[in-house]
């Protein structure tokens, strides 16, 4: 008989190279050993979460009901509450919660674009313009006219025309113009990054297989069985 405590940290290192060959294989398009490794993630992602609900939310208040209910019965309620949705009969009854799930999203959304966005943007602005030297200048410079080009690209303010359509002013589409090729090269850095990250991931994930496949004892594992 194998010795299970010993033979799992081979097995779990296997496993997560044949899982990793099985990702890989959707170079080769869409297959059926992609579709499993991601059903098996999908499965172990919401094995993981129900563990975390149970353990941390349905034990704790089956253990002590009159202190968690307080802080868990809401949420609990509303989580219940939310099942209308499942029926197409009695979904209406959902609508309430969500749309409370809704607003508060939306709140945490509008706070954190304007905490964490905007108004960091107008203060970086603002002291990069109160430098005395000319780079600070020329930086400052250069993220208000971004900034303001690239909000003047989204305004869609327009006055009809005598044919009948609708035009912006001129003003507005050159600031707009200005705008999209700060869009444009703000994209470009924003892929260029996404696809420096997945190589480098791609990088470290050949990396393990390789040394998996170099330093695994295989002698060792089958001298287990």
């Amino acid at each position: 008989m194998p010795d299970w405590v010993n033979l799992a940290e081979p097995l779990g290192t296997i496993i997560g190279f044949v899982l990793t060959l099985m990702v890989f294989s959707y170079i080769f398009g869409d297959n059926a050993l992609f579709r499993l490794a991601t059903h098996i993630f999908i499965g172990v992602a919401a094995g993981y979460a129900a563990v975390l609900v149970i353990y941390n939310i349905i034990l704790p208040v089956v253990a002590n009901p009159s202190d968690e209910l307080v802080r868990l019965g809401p949420p609990l309620i509303l989580g219940v509450w939310l099942l209308f949705k499942l029926s197409p009969r009695l979904s209406r009854l959902g609508n309430p919660v969500t749309a409370f799930l809704v607003g508060v999203g939306s709140a945490a959304a509008i706070s954190g674009a304007l905490l964490g966005t905007i108004f960091p943007l107008v203060d970086q602005s603002t002291r990069a313009l109160a430098g005395d030297t000319i780079a600070y200048l020329i930086d400052g410079g250069l993220i208000l006219v971004g900034t303001v080009a690239t909000l003047a690209y989204f305004h869609y303010g327009a006055h009809p025309t005598p044919s009948g359509g609708t035009k912006r002013e001129t003003a507005i589409e050159w600031v707009s113009a200005v705008g999209q090729v700060f869009i444009a090269i703000t994209l470009g850095a924003i892929f260029a990054g996404v696809y420096l990250a997945v190589l480098s991931v791609f990088i470290e994930r050949m990396s393990s297989i390789w040394y998996i496949f170099r330093g695994f004892d295989w002698k060792y594992f089958i001298s287990l069985f």
